[in-house]
């Protein structure tokens, strides 16, 4: 998948805000979009002065030069006209990072990346995404999952859940909030290479297996979380 870079004008509302998008066509003209996030990611923006660029998640479906592509925007957002198809500069256009195609499975599974609500529905879509194949990841390069959870000091406000994916130097994680568990120990399964495939899906089949063998865990993992993100840092 890709993304089209827009221009947000303005921000109305609350939760979920709504934001209104210029997308500029090749022909000259500009596409109005009014949108709600999450579908319409404004957290790079929220706060921030408008106009500001803001990227939308869309499909290449067609390439009329080196200079002009046909996309069509993402989780049915479309302009004023209904339409969701638009021919737009190439420069304007980029593939997505692990971090963003992480976000986008989340949401393609109708969980809000930054707020979600239930661990069990948001482990599906990681268990995918530690299955997608990541473009300009060797085979032999570092990729592997780990779970790990706790309060990692004294002065945590939460316990934390983090589904992680390591790519080579660099890992995405999802980290999932909860309020409470003051005595819940630091944990982890243990970075597991398996690569994609079979093998990898078997080792995520273990680590769902063991939650329920872990009380703390299993308490945790079926808890309702208080918050929740999507990061993309350095590996450890």
């Amino acid at each position: 998948m890709h993304f089209v870079t827009a221009t947000a004008i303005d921000l109305t509302g609350h939760y979920p805000v709504m934001v209104e998008v210029h997308l500029a066509e090749a022909d000259g003209r500009a596409a109005v979009i009014l949108g709600n996030a999450p579908l319409i990611d404004i957290s790079e923006i929220h706060g921030s002065r408008l106009p500001s660029p803001l990227d939308l998640r869309c499909e290449v479906v067609g390439r009329d030069d080196d200079q002009t592509v046909l996309i069509r925007l993402r989780h049915g957002v479309t302009d004023r006209e209904g339409r969701d198809t638009f021919r737009v500069a190439a420069e304007a256009v980029r593939s997505e990072g692990p971090d963003e195609i992480l976000e986008r499975l989340l949401l393609e599974h109708h969980v809000d990346p930054d707020a979600v609500t239930d661990v069990e529905c948001a482990w599906l879509p990681f268990t995918e995404f530690a299955q997608t194949p990541i473009d300009g990841l060797a085979q032999d390069d570092a990729d592997g999952v780990i779970v790990r959870w706790g309060r990692y000091s004294w002065t945590d406000r939460a316990a934390t859940l983090t589904f992680t994916r390591r790519l080579a130097l660099w890992q995405a994680s999802l980290v999932i909030q909860f309020r409470g568990f003051t005595t819940l120990p630091a944990g982890d399964t243990g970075w597991d290479l398996s690569p994609p495939g079979p093998a990898r899906a078997a080792a995520l089949t273990r680590i769902r297996s063991a939650v329920d063998d872990r009380q703390g865990l299993r308490e945790l993992w079926y808890a309702r979380p208080s918050g929740s993100s999507v990061t993309f840092r350095q590996a450890d």
